[in-house]
């Protein structure tokens, strides 16, 4: 097949959600299908050279003239320098096209409809009002937004979703049933290993004396850090020599550091290089997952694929989309939002650090078994030639 992949990321910044997109795509090449993209314009030639090699096949980019007064990022509103290149473009050869969504990609689609293409299928990572009412965005934009989301899916001849709650949400908005598939998210498992906890702390420079709990990825409310910190002198009372350390950037980590700046137990490392996040996940003893919010939605978390790939014990929320995996005897759930259920959980867990290593070995093989974006693409392919 030839597939066309559409998306308003800006490829050239590493992160879980341009990792999402391109190994998507490398999985379809690694199938033998050709895969074209177009994307928004970096203005990095290099860059695009070397991302067009290992990703697609050839990128198309769209003009850069809004990102000349926007900041060019996870910003839906390249949609709107896409719809040229959208209209403008020969899809005739091909058989798919695949678009990230986001609140403006519905004009995508509109687009591609009106040229006729019809095999279009659209992934939802989320849902759009209830995460940005958890941003601050009013209340008021919710049907609004609501509406931009399921006219993206009824546009669509294929939607994937990542978790049921978004499938749930569709169905009662009018949006059949049998156009939605749930596929969730993988991770690199080439990127993310188990490698000594020695070895990388080390290279890191910590203290090799402590016990560390850790987090890395966005700092926003629905990831519940705050929940993690506020459960640290619970956990200190019983083992002194903890850490937490928290790893990332958003708009929680002014706020956090701020309002817990006197906590000697935290340690605020900020954001990290993408490609070297596996030595900052395996210097962790137990990694944290404490999200809170969106439950009824739930989660397909990368962050979580990351740590398990990394040979690591999570201790993460009770909530839809992660609760599953407890059988699998790798994750420890706490209620989310709890601090003194995080903290007993964590205390019980690092009072056998036997199990601790049992459990990242058990955590390493499930996710070669079941966490490769190898084995996502594969889905994904499976669900377009069913269709055809």
């Amino acid at each position: 097949m030839k597939i066309l992949m559409i998306s308003t990321l800006n490829l050239s910044k590493p992160n879980g959600g341009t990792a999402h997109f391109t190994s998507i795509a490398q999985g379809f090449r690694k199938y033998g299908h050709t895969v074209d993209a177009i994307i928004p314009d970096f203005g990095d030639d290099r860059a695009a050279h070397e991302l067009a090699s290992q990703s697609f096949d050839t990128i198309t980019f769209s003009s850069n003239n809004f990102s000349r007064f926007l900041p060019l990022s996870k910003t839906s509103i390249n949609s709107l320098a896409q719809l040229f290149q959208t209209l403008t473009f020969n899809m005739s050869s091909y058989d798919w096209v695949y678009v990230r969504s986001n609140i403006l990609s519905c004009l995508i689609a509109l687009a591609l409809r009106f040229k006729g293409i019809k095999t279009i299928i659209t992934e939802h990572n989320g849902w759009f009002s209830d995460e940005l009412s958890m941003m601050g965005v009013p209340f008021i934009f919710k049907r609004l937004l609501n509406f931009v989301q399921v006219l993206d899916a009824r546009l669509a001849r294929q939607v994937r979703v990542v978790v049921p709650g978004i499938q749930e949400k569709l169905i009662d908005c009018g949006i059949s049933k049998d156009k939605i598939t749930i596929i969730g998210n993988g991770t690199n498992l080439d990127l993310f290993y188990p490698i000594d906890k020695e070895t990388a702390l080390t290279k890191i420079g910590l203290d090799p004396n402590y016990f560390y709990l850790g987090f890395i990825g966005d700092l926003e409310l629905w990831q519940g850090v705050e929940t993690a910190i506020e459960a640290m002198p619970i956990i200190c009372q019983k083992y002194p020599n903890t850490r937490l350390l928290i790893i990332g950037e958003g708009r929680q980590l002014e706020p956090l550091k701020k309002k817990y700046s006197d906590r000697a137990s935290l340690q605020f490392l900020g954001s990290v290089p993408y490609r070297e996040s596996n030595l900052y996940i395996n210097s962790f003893d137990i990694a944290l997952l404490p999200k809170c919010g969106l439950s009824t939605i739930g989660f397909s978390p990368i962050k979580l694929y990351a740590y398990a790939a990394a040979g690591r014990a999570i201790l993460a929320s009770n909530i839809r989309g992660i609760s599953e995996l407890e059988a699998a005897s790798f994750v420890v759930l706490h209620q989310p939002g709890n601090p003194q259920d995080l903290a007993q959980k964590a205390i019980k867990m690092m009072s056998d650090r036997d199990y601790l290593n049992k459990m990242g070995a058990a955590a390493r093989h499930y996710a070669e078994l079941h966490f490769s974006w190898e084995l996502v693409a594969k889905k994904i392919l499976d669900a377009m030639q069913e269709i055809d």
